[in-house]
């Protein structure tokens, strides 16, 4: 990753701030400062937050990924977070585990509704991959997955873009079309379907039919390498049951 995407992604907003309030903003470098790596709380990483919150902080659960031949192991941490003044959140910890046991933080995922535990990924290729599925609130279901990744048997784990290439693929579809989601990855494939709305859609329910997405990893970065998209129009009146009043 370039500096300037890396800088770029660390001033992300967070959703859920070292300050435990829903009223004060801060960047995903701010949030990545407050997770510890102190070996006596990575020992204890199945009941001691690593994330120094100023809300409530509680380990839902936690795990750990064995890397491929001699390559790092992952420690994960899935922590439920309740702040002072708004709602709960889900956050993702993952540590890639060096010499010595000394940990370094690989990245974390967050959510303002669920959290899926981390996943190992076979690819077929070189790289070792682990997808944390995520679902955001409201009626859009919009995604909050988490890509990681590390190249070779020894290479270091590093969080994956996955938000770019959503433009990308919009800018490829007909006038009127755009991705809407929610997305449903397959990183084994690295293949992706989504929903596509046009213009006028409601929000929960995109009715332009459904795009395919080839993927790739460049740097840090996801991208697409093929799409497929056959464009969807509505036939015939609404059908509804049972039916509305008219009056």
């Amino acid at each position: 990753m370039s500096l300037a995407l890396a800088l770029a992604a660390l001033a992300t907003p967070a959703v859920s701030c070292p300050s435990g309030s829903i009223a004060k903003e801060c960047s995903r470098a701010d949030v990545a400062k407050k997770i510890s790596l102190a070996p006596d709380r990575v020992a204890k990483i199945a009941d001691t937050c690593l994330y120094d919150y100023g809300g409530r902080c509680s380990v839902e659960a936690s795990g750990r990924i064995n890397g491929s031949g001699d390559g790092p192991a992952l420690l994960w941490q899935k922590l439920a977070l309740a702040p002072r003044d708004g709602p709960a959140a889900r956050m993702v910890i993952l540590l890639s585990e060096g010499a010595a046991g000394k940990a370094a933080l690989a990245g974390f995922a967050e959510s303002t509704w669920t959290l899926g535990a981390p996943d190992l990924v076979d690819d077929g290729g070189e790289r070792s991959l682990v997808h944390v599925t995520g679902t955001l609130a409201g009626s859009g279901a919009g995604n909050a997955d988490a890509l990681f990744a590390a190249d070779g048997p020894a290479g270091r784990w590093r969080q994956i873009d996955i938000s770019g290439w959503h433009d990308q693929g919009s800018a490829m579809l007909p006038a009127g079309y755009w991705l809407r989601g929610p997305i449903r990855f397959i990183f084994a494939e690295m293949f992706a379907s989504i929903p596509v709305a046009r213009d006028g859609d409601g929000n929960c329910c995109p009715q332009g039919g459904t795009a395919f997405v080839d993927l790739d990893i460049e740097g840090d970065r996801l991208v697409i390498t093929g799409l497929r998209f056959q464009p969807m129009q509505p036939v015939g009146a609404e059908v509804e049951y049972p039916p509305r009043s008219r009056d």
